[in-house]
């Protein structure tokens, strides 16, 4: 698909709902939108880094992005964008939940407030998202939902703990959405992305040269990928050979050898 000319009315072309789009997997997201043909409505906390992502997707492909700027962490402002777009702009024919964050330490160090918060913007508004926008998407009869979980969904994640529980809740929820969905032309896709060069590392505390960007795959990559898998409607996509490897493994392992394992990795991220 070609994208939409800077003439075309946004309001009457297919659009998309791009989530964490200021930065990071959710501003290539919002480009490989524009690209394929649909209007990227680009969410987040900053409108001044939304209006950035807008004005470079605008130079690169002549599609204008809509910049909507909201608190996804709070769920009230989560309805509220849903109903105000679906209203405004009917059913999106792409949704990519992408916002998120975490945070590297002992959870018994850190302040319960920032838990809640990734919890709530991690895990529920992702599924806020998805069964508000998938209703829509299933009335209209076809859609696709991109949940950006991680691979650290596979396991228990000692010193990056509630990022990964929120990530095994949202791939389980994305997986039982998409059987659920079989057949009505709607589909779900859970992107599992190991580290990922962006911004995530820095700000969940880590120093910029710490092993994690140092191991990191290419965030351009890891998008498109993620973009190609919703598009076959995978219901799980692991981004990476290694990643599928250690995947399956930490499935397959005892549980007290994959904790174990996973606790000497991930606290020399620190």
């Amino acid at each position: 698909m070609k994208a939409q000319s800077s003439n075309t009315d946004p309001h009457s072309a297919p659009w998309a709902l791009i989530t964490g789009a200021s930065s990071g997997l959710g501003a290539i997201f919002s480009r490989i939108a524009a690209e394929s043909g649909l209007v990227p409505v680009i969410v987040a906390r900053r409108e001044d880094a939304l209006r950035s992502v807008a004005e470079q997707i605008r130079t690169a492909t002549g599609c204008e992005a809509i910049v909507r700027a909201a608190d996804l962490s709070d769920p009230q402002s989560v309805y509220r964008l849903a109903d105000d777009l679906l209203s405004e702009r009917g059913t999106p024919a792409v949704l990519v939940n992408n916002a998120g964050f975490g945070a590297f330490g002992s959870m018994l160090e850190e302040d319960e407030a920032v838990f809640e918060r990734m919890i709530s913007l991690n895990a529920a508004t992702p599924l806020r998202l998805s069964l508000r926008i998938g209703r829509a998407m299933r009335a209209a009869g076809g859609g696709r939902i991109l949940n950006v979980a991680s691979t650290a969904a596979f396991q228990p994640c000692p010193y990056l703990g509630v990022y990964g529980a929120t990530k095994a809740f949202l791939l389980s929820v994305s997986e039982a959405l998409a059987q659920e969905l079989d057949g009505s032309g709607v589909t779900v896709t859970a992107l599992c992305p190991g580290p990922t060069r962006t911004n995530f590392g820095t700000a969940a505390g880590l120093q910029a040269d710490s092993p994690f960007d140092r191991y990191a795959a290419d965030a351009e990559a890891v998008a498109r990928f993620g973009w190609q898998a919703m598009m076959k409607g995978k219901p799980v996509a692991v981004e990476g050979r290694l990643n599928r490897i250690g995947a399956l493994a930490a499935q397959l392992a005892p549980r007290a050898f994959v904790r174990r394992i996973a606790a000497k990795l991930l606290v020399r991220m620190q």
